[in-house]
């Protein structure tokens, strides 16, 4: 009989089981979807910050493309900066209002404009978002901007140079600390001259190493004496077996053979400045198809015409004919013509007047035939200028 009453009270467990079962399964279903929505919305809002943040961007390169400073007819100018908006743009799942607003700061010099650029739009709950980007824009004229890209004119030292050091100085020159950067140009294994260049000018003094075991420090340097103006550059090789063509003249296709380089100085004195006398020329290297030269070129400390020299520079092939005459000759890499004044910058036959150091003033060694111009290649202006008419051994 209890067996019976037993079985009788638990009559119907099983279903109240399952039915709790399925209770649970049910809640758990509902967070899972709840879950899903969430991640949903989240994703469809980081979508539309995004959007938003790249329109807002695009508004505000719009205005720093500004053309000039006042208003003029078919360009955006400094002063049609103003605040304007909203302005409704639809993006891919939503409607964006943009507002570009314009506070002037005054007092600035240069005149400055604050730029805030604010994106509103709804999101999938319809509830507002916003992203806002600012700015700052100088009333300073574009075209000037292309200044920065410029090499500084004369002696003067531009912000954002290499090393903070005028970009005349050669790469390898060490910075002593002082103002100064310590250059050994090449020469033999024991020898001992130094250059020590003025950062801001690039001015040189010669000194001597006094002890070679030593590091290269000021303290190391003794007999630091004169002043001299830098002029380097390069020597490339044609293909001596042919006459050379403009192509070669870009990419050069001969072997380096041992050259040196000079100096016939005319003004303040005469003064030939040779090999190892204040001219240095690097020594042939398997695989570099050019030798590179550094000429320091002495100039006066004093008087009226402090800091300038005028001269020529030539080439000598050593253990070859010298050109011309000979087999073989050199040719100025330039971008003008020699019967055409040719800034000092741009390597002329002679300088005039010099006033600071020069670089990429480079030759091309090619195969003499016509023992003429013809010689040299000419063409259409490469990035280091076209080359044109052999270099002459004699002054110009």
């Amino acid at each position: 009989m209890n067996h019976k009453q037993k079985a009788r009270s638990q009559l119907g467990m099983a279903l109240i089981e399952a039915m709790v079962a399925m209770a649970v399964m049910a809640f758990g279903m509902l967070a899972v979807v709840g879950v899903q929505a969430t991640l949903r919305s989240n994703g469809d809002l980081s979508k539309q910050r995004a959007e938003a943040a790249r329109i807002a961007q695009a508004r505000v390169e719009t205005w720093r493309a500004l053309e000039t400073i006042e208003t003029a007819a078919g360009k955006l100018s400094y002063a049609d900066l103003v605040t304007d908006g909203p302005i409704s743009q639809t993006g891919l799942n939503a409607v964006y209002n943009v507002t570009r607003s314009v506070v002037v700061t005054p007092g600035n010099s240069p005149p400055m404009k604050t730029l805030l650029v604010t994106v509103i739009w709804k999101d999938r709950k319809n509830v507002d978002q916003s992203v806002q980007l600012g700015t700052v824009i100088a009333g300073i004229s574009p075209e000037l901007a292309g200044t920065l890209a410029m090499p500084p004119s004369g002696l003067l030292l531009g912000a954002g140079q290499q090393q903070g050091r005028n970009p005349n100085i050669p790469a390898g020159a060490l910075q002593l600390g002082d103002g100064t950067s310590a250059f050994t140009p090449p020469q033999a294994a024991l020898g001992t001259v130094v250059w020590v260049f003025n950062n801001a000018t690039g001015v040189i003094t010669t000194c001597t190493r006094a002890d070679l075991t030593l590091p290269l420090t000021s303290v190391n340097l003794i007999n630091c004496t004169g002043r001299a103006l830098l002029l380097q550059g390069f020597v490339n090789f044609a293909n001596p077996l042919v006459l050379a063509t403009a192509a070669e003249a870009v990419e050069p296709q001969g072997a380096p053979f041992p050259v040196e380089v000079a100096v016939a100085r005319t003004a303040p004195s005469a003064l030939l400045i040779g090999q190892g006398s204040g001219c240095f020329t690097s020594a042939p290297v398997a695989g570099v198809p050019y030798v590179s030269y550094f000429c320091a070129v002495p100039v006066n400390a004093s008087g009226d015409q402090a800091g300038l020299w005028s001269g020529y520079s030539f080439v000598t092939l050593s253990d070859l004919p010298v050109a011309p005459p000979g087999d073989l000759l050199t040719c100025r890499y330039t971008s003008l013509r020699q019967d055409t004044p040719v800034p000092n910058a741009k390597h002329p036959r002679a300088y005039t007047a010099v006033n600071g150091p020069l670089s990429n003033q480079n030759f091309l060694v090619v195969r003499r035939v016509t023992g003429d111009a013809r010689d040299c290649p000419d063409g259409p202006p490469l990035p280091s200028g076209t080359t044109t008419y052999p270099q002459p051994q004699t002054s110009p």
